[in-house]
């Protein structure tokens, strides 16, 4: 089965090689691997072909990583695109006869912690920098026992049989596509690990429940998910830029390897915690999974960055993030809206302050607000991934916009999905053209994420409702001209959740009281006291009783809107936190291999994993199955609260005392300031961080 050609049938076909002839490493040896190698090249996996394809590879890296076996797909892969211009080697490691590895550095007569060692014929020496690329024979090999199973090895090499001269681009790139393998193979057996521990966390049960119940093994579960989720999208984005030969893919590939290289051990021992004792011994698959990891891991040193670390790059080259985006309405609609924001300030601003109504209608005119609506309700039916690509810039350059932007998502939708033919013609037009403000009715002193809690309570009398209750931590409720409101209308249903129903109520309203308070970050919200307020049954939108449902089909929306302005917001910090490290690098981040350049890269690496994680959530809740998207857009929305926080004290932690201070003079003007102050609202918004995890384990089966 030659793997460029028939891709699809890569993973089906690598599983079942595996389980036949490998398995796991308690029962194969260095001669099971040796007959594994050429059972795999009689398959085609080493017959690469033209395209050079990576996807192909990659699935048959996952495959190995997930069986713990050590098969050097990714060696073999990159041998080949060197030596393609060496008569007959491509032939001889297609067929299995040439088992060769890559080793970095210039030929010598012995190497050591050799992965797949005992089981080579051949080893192609790569210097990092470029030169003289040599294959030598192996001319004998010593076992290493340690972690690695089956064993490292400590090779003795012949004379070069052949050569070629590598410059130093093509040796840059085939070192960060070997230490691409290497991420991808570790964050795969992680995978495996983590998914028995989930499998056992539904049937193991303890004090007379599943252990998937308990609140612990739900939010590991579910941090550990997002890690490999995240990583899993970092790896698929390195893969289309390569396709693609776009030249930042190497940059790309050394994102989503810092990210494994952190996250895979994480994952590992995460999946030992829910296993106990059951994934402690080695009739189990995660001892030697956590061999394989480990393994994995630490062999990245052994191929360092041939661009330098992620910080490096940043520091040194003038490069940025790569682009999340990949849809080609919503890449289009982002130029557009960078040229609108160019034409207008851009200085941080407090969250709570107004919209500026002249950018509001140059906005409305251009169509942008409710644009995903059907045009029968005024829209032009852009994609989600359009709105949230203009909702990024939005937030990201700081307009005056956010209230209005805000109106589209959390009223607009929910009166287009389920809004009378008046309550359309009365909101839909005030939204497209920016002028309906509104605050959000759904927290309580004792209903914050668990709407089933509400205690705000309205009851019929002829063709009105009279409400009562009160509403609490209700942002721009001072200035707002109608609250959509969450009350109870059933107090006996069960479940809780069916007794709720959804109203848009004038907040000038009879018996509508407010009380304001000041949060960390400056912005003003409100308690808001409701006595008696009566408003017709045509305030209420969608069917009595039916209002979790209303809810629930736009919190996705609703979600990745909150998700989406913290990304921005992060995203803007991460900018301007660059660009003061660029005016100075060795004040504020100090030289290669430093702590505070460690530091930076991890925050590029979190930064750039939110935004394709946002990514994903869009085009699941614009083409997936709705509980996907619910289950992603939670994912998102923890991740970005993760890093938002991470950012916060992460800046300061980089430019010191002055990052600290609020003024135009500050760095970033007083952005990093505010985004500490902001980072604690990350994880309320939309529901507690520790609530979202709790969602996304039930989403995985754990309850």
């Amino acid at each position: 089965m030659p793997v460029a050609t028939d891709m699809e049938r890569v993973p089906a076909e690598a599983a079942e090689l595996l389980t036949r002839q490998w398995r796991f490493p308690d029962s194969a040896s260095d001669a099971d691997l040796v007959g594994l190698w050429r059972s795999a090249a009689a398959q085609g996996w080493f017959a690469f072909g033209d395209g050079d394809p990576l996807a192909a590879v990659l699935a048959l890296t996952r495959a190995t990583g997930a069986a713990a076996c050590p098969l050097p797909v990714m060696d073999g892969f990159v041998a080949a695109l060197l030596l393609a211009a060496v008569p007959g080697t491509a032939a001889d490691i297609a067929a299995g006869t040439m088992r060769i590895l890559v080793v970095p550095g210039p030929a010598t007569p012995a190497v050591s912690c050799v992965e797949s060692g005992m089981a080579a014929s051949h080893v192609l020496a790569l210097p990092a920098a470029g030169g003289r690329a040599s294959v030598c024979p192996v001319d004998d090999a010593i076992p290493q026992p340690g972690l690695a199973m089956p064993s490292w090895a400590r090779l003795h090499l012949g004379g070069p049989e052949a050569g070629i001269e590598i410059d130093p681009v093509r040796a840059g790139q085939a070192l960060s596509l070997l230490r691409l393998g290497l991420a991808v193979r570790a964050l795969a057996a992680a995978r495996h690990a983590h998914d028995q521990s989930v499998a056992h966390a539904k049937r193991r049960r303890q004090f007379g429940r599943p252990i998937g119940g308990f609140g612990a093994v739900q939010q590991r579960t579910a941090s550990r998910e997002i890690d490999l989720v995240a990583g899993e999208l970092l790896v698929e984005d390195t893969m289309r830029r390569y396709d693609a030969r776009s030249p930042d893919w190497a940059f790309s590939a050394e994102l989503a390897v810092s990210h494994a290289a952190a996250a895979a051990p994480l994952v590992q021992v995460g999946a030992h915690h829910t296993l106990g004792a059951t994934g402690y011994y080695e009739e189990h698959d995660a001892p030697w999974l956590f061999r394989r990891v480990h393994a994995d891991i630490v062999r990245l040193q052994a191929y360092a960055p041939p661009q330098g670390t992620v910080a490096d790059v940043l520091v040194g080259t003038g490069a940025g993030l790569p682009s999340a985006d990949t849809d080609p309405g919503a890449v289009a609609l982002r130029d557009q809206v960078r040229s609108f924001c160019a034409e207008v300030s851009s200085r941080p601003r407090l969250i709570d302050e107004e919209d500026d109504p002249a950018v509001v209608a140059a906005m409305a005119a251009r169509g942008w607000f409710g644009m995903t609506w059907p045009a029968a309700d005024g829209g032009s039916g852009a994609t989600l991934t359009e709105q949230l690509a203009l909702q990024d810039e939005a937030a990201y350059h700081q307009l005056p916009v956010t209230n209005a932007m805000a109106a589209v998502s959390v009223i607009g939708e929910p009166v287009v999905e389920h809004g009378t033919a008046e309550q359309k013609g009365k909101y839909l037009p005030l939204i497209r053209e920016g002028k309906l403000t509104f605050c959000l009715g759904y927290s309580e002193p004792d209903a914050g994420s668990d709407l089933s809690s509400l205690k705000t309570v309205a009851v019929r009398d002829g063709e009105d409702w009279v409400i009562s209750g009160t509403k609490t931590w209700i942002t721009n409720a001072h200035t707002a001209e109608y609250i959509w409101l969450a009350a109870r209308t059933d107090q006996d249903a069960r479940p809780a959740l069916a007794g709720i129903s959804m109203f848009i109520v004038p907040m000038a309203a009879p018996g509508i009281t407010t009380r304001r308070h000041r949060a960390l970050s400056g912005q003003v919200t409100c308690t808001v006291d409701l006595d008696r307020v009566r408003v017709a049954d045509r305030a209420r939108v969608g069917g009595v009783n039916r209002g979790w449902q209303v809810i629930t089909d736009t919190l996705t929306g609703e979600r990745l809107m909150l998700a989406g302005r913290l990304a921005a917001m992060t995203r803007r910090q991460f900018d301007e936190l660059v660009a003061a490290v660029r005016a100075d690098p060795d004040g504020t981040v100090g030289p290669p291999g430093s702590q505070k350049r460690a530091g930076l890269g991890d925050l590029a690496v979190k930064t750039h994993a939110a935004g394709l994680l946002l990514a994903e959530a869009a085009r699941s809740a614009q083409s997936g199955p709705a509980h996907e998207a619910r289950l992603v857009s939670s994912m998102a929305g923890v991740l970005v609260a993760e890093v938002a926080d991470s950012f916060g004290r992460g800046a300061l932690d980089i430019l010191g005392p002055e990052a600290a201070l609020g003024t135009s003079e500050a760095p970033g003007a007083g952005i990093f300031e505010y985004g500490l102050r902001l980072s604690i609202l990350a994880f309320l918004g939309g529901g507690t961080n520790d609530v979202q995890r709790g969602l996304i384990a039930r989403g995985l089966g754990l309850s």
